[in-house]
């Protein structure tokens, strides 16, 4: 509009001017426009890959809190309360505290520290 009513009376500035300044506004709302949908569909596709890629791991849940016949079910059906057996090598499947035994544990999906840490009932350090 600007445009137009400085090509029929004496405006504030040229109307080659304006219409630029207009034109390169317009240039950049739709490249930022681009921009944003392109990220949007790489993190959808991100996102989309990590869900493919997500493994389910079997926690051993125990009927009761001790050493009883454990029955293998999916980590995503945990809830709290519930005690898993987790032994040497196996992944550990929720976030919980030791209730019994001691274990070297390897942190490192949950604090980012790779090194290995102590982990025993009891303490400060069950968690």
């Amino acid at each position: 509009m600007l445009f137009v009513h400085a090509l029929v009376s004496k405006g504030e500035a040229p109307a080659g001017f304006i219409l630029a300044v207009s034109v390169w506004l317009w240039f950049t709302v739709l490249f930022a426009n681009f921009a944003e949908a392109m990220a949007e569909g790489r993190g959808k596709a991100q996102a989309a890959s990590l869900r493919k890629a997500r493994r389910t791991i079997t926690a051993k849940k125990l009927a009761r809190q001790t050493r009883a016949p454990h029955t293998s079910v999916p980590g995503s059906e945990l809830r709290k309360g519930d005690a898993v057996l987790v032994e040497a090598g196996d992944v550990i499947p929720a976030d919980g505290e030791v209730i019994e035994g001691i274990a070297s544990v390897n942190e490192a999906a949950i604090t980012g520290e790779s090194a290995p840490v102590i982990r025993e009932s009891g303490g400060d350090r069950a968690r």
